[in-house]
């Protein structure tokens, strides 16, 4: 008996699907807000300046708790028993980002030159959710930063790739890294197009995080 990776998936992409259009029906209208908190933030670094670090890694921390324990832990959950284990990455990065941030450890630095990969892919989950149409699927299940684990994985690599290099911040990228290959092989393994999409931000976002960060004087 000849065995595929197909065969050791849980769920069918229908029911994959839908659980993003009943997180987007229980947290209604939630998902505007955190777009546009998204959308400024992108703009911030659009227009050279930096957030402070003390209040970003929490509310970026915030993103990561709620994702991991509304989506992966309790809704993933329902239908991969692996879920609720994957959901203790979430939470671990989600008190590293609020310790680091709170301690200071987390600073946003002006660059000369390099940034742009970085704001790319904190821009890129503004577009995110149109993969879901672009795809023939209705709009219910678009995937939201904050409320859903790829794009909010992705937003995180972006701004790591802004932030002083560390030990710190490379600890920080361990887990979107590895959600991010995750959620690749589970969508390719569905036979899902934008599994491709999350494979292309992730290593975008490690080529961008791996780019010397060259400040600009003053």
């Amino acid at each position: 008996m000849s065995w595929t990776l197909e065969d050791l998936l849980l769920f069918s992409p229908q029911v994959y699907w839908r659980l993003f259009a009943l997180e987007n029906d229980a947290v209604w209208p939630a998902q505007p807000v955190v777009l546009a908190a998204a959308a400024l933030l992108a703009l911030t670094f659009i227009w050279g300046r930096r957030p402070s670090g003390r209040w970003l890694g929490p509310v970026l921390g915030a993103a990561w708790l709620w994702t991991g324990w509304q989506f992966v832990a309790l809704r993933y959950g329902t239908v991969n028993w692996v879920a609720p284990t994957l959901a203790w990455g979430f939470y671990a990065e989600a008190a590293l980002l609020v310790g680091l941030g709170l301690s200071g450890r987390l600073v946003f630095v002006q660059q000369e030159r390099g940034a742009w990969p970085g704001i790319g892919l904190v821009a890129a989950v503004l577009i995110w959710p149109v993969l879901a149409p672009l795809d023939g699927r209705p709009w219910r299940e678009a995937e939201i930063i904050a409320l859903a684990p790829d794009p909010t994985a992705v937003a995180t690599l972006g701004l790591l790739a802004l932030a002083e290099r560390s030990r710190w911040t490379a600890l920080l990228c361990i887990a979107p890294v590895l959600w991010l290959a995750v959620s690749t092989l589970t969508l390719v393994t569905m036979g899902a197009w934008q599994g491709w999409a999350v494979l292309a931000a992730l290593l975008a976002g490690l080529a961008a995080w791996v780019a010397p960060l060259v400040r600009k004087p003053g």
